[in-house]
């Protein structure tokens, strides 16, 4: 049986389904609020905040010391598979763009920028599940050892181009592989004439040569 549902403009019953209503003619569009994207936008952009407030603080020499350490030397090229303890990581993709997102979410860089978009996956080859707060992440580095941190917004709007099943709040499961992007802002003058990097971070780091 049909689920009926009351216009907002008429009252008349109508299909819940119906994004217009067959008496009057209205929208019947479903709230934003209510749609599945909403809320992924939002649950991104929690995230990315929680990681990048926690990413921004000034490192300790420590901190430098250990991170130089847990550097991997050896340079992945893209498509190759980065084995650890407990992931299987490939990044699948590096490409360029002057806009990101759907016709009505979407945004452009600044005047002079443009946007590095990077699409990569990981699973669990670990015999426990693993929080999402430690699942890979991926920064732009380039050849100076300047590290770019995602844009947030833009990447929000990115994954709704690429659909990316990423685990915002719940355990990564052995076994599970996901797919997970992210979007860096950078000046294009800048990324045409340096050499740049997709920085793997998954308890050690794994630099990936991004090929022009």
């Amino acid at each position: 049986m049909t689920k009926m549902k009351n216009c907002k403009a008429c009252n008349a019953e109508i299909a819940k389904s119906a994004k217009v209503c067959p008496m009057c003619g209205a929208k019947n569009k479903q709230p934003i609020y209510k749609r599945w994207w909403f809320w992924t936008i939002i649950g991104i952009i929690a995230i990315s905040i929680i990681s990048n407030s926690s990413d921004n603080s000034e490192p300790s020499v420590e901190k430098k010391a250990a991170d130089k350490a847990n550097t991997e030397t050896v340079n992945y090229n893209v498509g190759d598979v980065i084995t650890t303890d407990k992931f299987e990581i490939e990044v699948t993709g590096v490409c360029t763009k002057n806009r990101v997102g759907t016709q009505y979410l979407s945004s452009a860089p600044a005047e002079g920028g443009i946007y590095v978009c990077v699409d990569f996956s990981y699973k669990n080859i670990a015999s426990e599940p693993i929080s999402s707060f430690s699942c890979p992440k991926v920064k732009l580095v380039n050849e100076n050892g300047t590290k770019y941190s995602n844009d947030i917004s833009a990447s929000s709007y990115y994954a709704t181009e690429t659909d990316p099943n990423r685990k915002i709040l719940s355990d990564l499961n052995p076994g599970i592989k996901v797919n997970d992007s992210a979007v860096f802002e950078i000046s294009q003058e800048t990324y045409e004439t340096d050499n740049f990097y997709v920085l793997v971070e998954a308890n050690k780091k794994y630099k990936v040569k991004i090929e022009k």
